[in-house]
């Protein structure tokens, strides 16, 4: 009995079908280890950074500082992108801030 019919099952590696879902998934996960390895590679630089801004405090070629500068590494604090803010003048305003102030 010839065995042609099974290329037309959906379980059957050699379909298109099959080989088409099996190349995206192997597209996605090298996606997936490329990302993976971005992640890592970048983890490896932030802790070599830290550690070289270590030994520098320790040995004071620059002043300790807080934890807290990851936070303002982003380019988001004030004065390095923040021009979505303006500072208005009272007189512009029209508003008179001694009708505030007295009680």
């Amino acid at each position: 009995m010839a065995l042609k019919f099974l290329n037309k099952k959906g379980w059957h590696t050699g379909s298109l079908r099959n080989i088409e879902n099996v190349w995206k998934a192997e597209q996605k996960h090298e996606a997936e280890q490329k990302k993976l390895e971005e992640l890592r590679k970048q983890i490896h630089e932030e802790r070599e950074r830290a550690e070289f801004r270590q030994l520098q405090e320790q040995a004071g070629l620059v002043p300790k500082q807080e934890r807290l500068d990851f936070l303002y590494d982003s380019g988001l604090a004030v004065g390095k992108g923040g021009s979505g803010f303006k500072i208005v003048d009272q007189t512009s305003t029209g508003i008179n801030p001694s009708f505030y102030s007295s009680n």
